[in-house]
C-alpha cells in the first residue's frame, strides 16, 4: 500500500533500516520495481481505499498516531515511474466502482496500459465504510448486494469502452495519406442502465491489452458471483490450505457454470513470511518484529476491517463478548487464528489479538529458512491448487530482498517458480494466461467490436 508508515505489519516503520517513511518519494517505488524485476516477480499489487479506518474508538486518531494504513498516496501516479525503470514486472492498482465513473476509469486504465506496454491490472473493489461515503458526498454507504449490482453495471460500461468503441484496425497514423484514426471504425457507445448512462467514444485508442487484467477479492455470495463472471485473478484472505481449497474449488465451479475454463482463474493467497539464512537468523528477525510491533494499531486495523469497535475492552483482560451482537463473528475469527498456526486454545485479550494483527493477522506468516518457508508454500500449492502467492512485507525493503535473494532461488530449485518470464517484455495477461487480450470465454469478450454495428448500445 502506498501509505507513509505501516501497512500489514504495524510499528515496523520505527526501525532505523526500514524505508517505509519514504513512501512519498519516487525513489522508494522505483527501487522496489527494479528489485521485483530482478526477481522475476509477476506483479506489484497496490491495495488502496478511501479515508482510512476510524472504527476503533470512533476516530482515525489511533491509526494516525501509529502511522498505520494512513497517508495514502494515489497509486495511479506511481505506476508510470515504476514501469519506466523495468521491462517485465506488472502493476495491479486497486480502484473502487462505488464512487468512480466508468468513463474516467476506462480512460485511466487505458492510459496506464499504453504507458506500461500492457503491464497493468485493475483490482476491482467496492467501498464498504460510511466514512468513505461521507468523504465523497454521501450520507452512508449503500448496501452490500447493491454495491455489487452497481459494480456489475459498471463493468458493462467499461467493457464497452475498452472492447467496443474502437475497431482493432482503427489506428492508421499513415504519414503518406495523412489518415490518423479511421472515424468510420470508431463508434459511440450508448449505455442506459440502472446506475449509469453513458454516451460517447472511448477517449483513448486501444491499448495493448485493451482491458487490463482483472483482479478481485470478494468471497461473499455476491462477491463470488461477481468474481466468477469478471475476475481473471483472485486475491485470497484464507488462513490455511484447507480453507483455500474449498474457496478455490467453489469459485472454479462457479466460473465453469458461466461457461469459462475454470483453470483460467488464477488464485493468490496472501503470505507474510519472515525468512532467515539460518533458523537462528529467522528467529532473531521474528523477535525483532515482535519487539517493534504495535498491537493497538493492529487492533484498530482489525476494527476497521470488521466494523467492530474493540476500544472498550481493557488491553490485557480476556474479552467478554456476551453483550456484543457480533460475538459469534469475533469467535469465528479467533478460531481461524488458532487454526492458522495450530495455536492452543486460550483466552483472547485485545493485546493478543492486536499482536496477531500486527504480524500478519489471518494470513500465513511462516518463520524460517527459505527451505522451511518454501515447504509451507508447496503445501498450499499441492493441497489448495493455488497459482501463486501475494507476498506482504514485515520490513521494507528487507522483506522483499529476502524474497528475491533467498526464497525465489529455493522455489526455482523445486520447479515451483519460473526461471524467466513466459513472455519477456510481454503484457501481464500474456505472462499470466498466455493471451494478450481477454479470453474468448470471458464475459467481457462478448462486447468486442462488431463491424456491422453503427453504435454499441446495451442496457445493464
Amino acid at each position: 500500500m502506498a501509505c507513509v508508515g505501516g501497512y500489514m505489519a504495524s510499528g515496523q516503520w520505527k526501525r532505523p533500516e526500514d524505508t517505509s517513511t519514504t513512501k512519498d518519494t519516487i525513489k522508494y517505488y522505483t527501487d522496489l520495481a527494479r528489485l521485483a524485476d530482478r526477481g522475476k516477480i509477476s506483479a506489484i499489487f497496490f491495495a488502496d481505499w478511501f479515508v482510512g479506518f476510524d472504527v476503533y474508538g470512533g476516530s482515525l486518531d489511533t491509526m494516525l498516531n501509529a502511522a498505520h494504513q494512513v497517508a495514502h498516496l494515489d497509486p495511479y501516479a506511481l505506476v508510470s515511474a515504476m514501469a519506466a525503470v523495468t521491462n517485465n514486472v506488472s502493476f495491479a492498482v486497486t480502484q473502487s466502482t462505488t464512487y468512480s465513473t466508468p468513463y474516467v476509469l476506462a480512460r485511466q486504465f487505458s492510459t496506464l496500459d499504453h504507458l506500461t506496454g500492457g503491464r497493468c491490472a485493475w483490482n476491482i473493489v467496492t467501498c464498504f465504510t460510511d466514512s468513505s461515503a461521507q468523504a465523497l458526498g454521501h450520507d452512508k454507504i449503500m448496501g452490500h448486494d447493491e454495491r455489487y449490482d452497481m459494480a456489475d453495471g459498471f463493468m458493462d460500461v467499461v467493457y464497452k469502452l475498452w472492447e467496443s468503441s474502437w475497431s482493432p484496425d482503427s489506428v492508421e497514423l499513415d504519414r503518406t495519406t495523412g489518415l490518423g484514426f479511421d472515424a468510420q471504425k470508431i463508434k459511440k457507445i450508448e449505455h442506459r442502465g440502472k446506475y449509469f448512462n453513458v454516451s460517447g467514444r472511448s477517449q483513448v485508442h486501444p491499448s495493448p491489452q485493451r482491458t487490463p487484467v482483472l483482479f478481485q477479492a470478494g468471497t461473499s455470495k455476491s462477491g463470488t458471483s461477481f468474481a466468477a463472471k469478471h475476475a481473471e485473478a483472485i486475491f485470497l484472505n484464507t488462513v490455511n490450505p484447507q480453507q483455500a481449497k474449498k474457496t478455490i474449488s467453489d469459485l472454479r465451479a462457479a466460473a465453469a457454470a458461466n461457461g469459462r475454463d475454470p483453470q483460467s482463474l488464477k488464485f493468490f493467497p496472501c503470505f507474510m513470511p519472515i525468512i532467515g539464512r539460518t533458523p537462528e537468523d529467522a528467529k532473531e528477525k521474528h523477535e525483532r518484529a515482535i519487539a517493534n510491533a504495535d498491537p493497538v494499531a493492529g487492533l484498530a486495523q482489525f476494527s476497521g476491517y470488521t466494523g467492530i469497535d474493540l476500544a472498550k475492552f481493557p488491553l490485557d483482560e480476556p474479552m467478554d463478548l456476551s453483550g456484543m451482537s457480533q460475538a459469534m463473528a469475533i469467535q469465528a475469527v479467533f478460531r481461524a487464528l488458532e487454526a492458522s498456526e495450530g495455536e492452543e486454545k486460550r483466552l483472547w485479550t485485545p493485546r493478543r489479538l492486536g499482536m496477531r494483527m500486527a504480524l500478519g493477522g489471518l494470513h500465513p506468516c511462516p518463520v524460517g529458512t527459505a527451505s522451511q518457508v518454501a515447504d509451507v508454500m508447496q503445501e498450499w500449492i499441492e493441497e489448495a491448487d493455488i497459482d501463486g502467492c501475494n507476498i506482504s512485507s514485515v520490513t521494507n525493503p528487507g522483506s522483499w530482498e529476502d524474497v528475491v535473494h533467498l526464497l525465489i532461488p529455493e522455489l526455482q530449485r523445486r520447479g515451483l517458480y519460473w526461471d524467466d518470464y513466459k513472455v519477456p517484455g510481454g503484457t501481464f495477461r500474456e505472462n499470466l494466461l498466455g493471451e494478450k487480450t481477454l479470453r474468448d470465454d470471458h464475459y467481457g469478450a462478448t462486447f468486442r467490436w462488431k463491424h456491422e454495428d453503427k453504435a454499441v448500445s446495451f442496457g445493464g
